[in-house]
């Protein structure tokens, strides 16, 4: 499965599933706006998961501007 399949499969996911994807961005956001390592550690039927936010549109770099 590539990341275009997946993108797709997000767009058209049930709310259940799209509020969960944005409560992750929010935690992580948060977590990356008070300078700790924007990740999360879970566990779905077994399997340990992490998920890490690597960028997100609009942020700034050191020196507050826009990229």
């Amino acid at each position: 499965m590539n990341n275009n399949t997946l993108q797709q499969q997000l767009a058209e996911a049930e709310q259940p599933v799209k509020n969960f994807m944005a409560d992750l961005l929010e935690i992580l956001g948060k977590k990356a706006s008070n300078s700790q390592d924007p990740q999360l550690a879970l566990s779905y039927f077994g399997a340990q998961l992490e998920i890490r936010l690597v960028s997100f549109d609009g942020d700034k770099n050191e020196t507050g501007y826009e990229e």
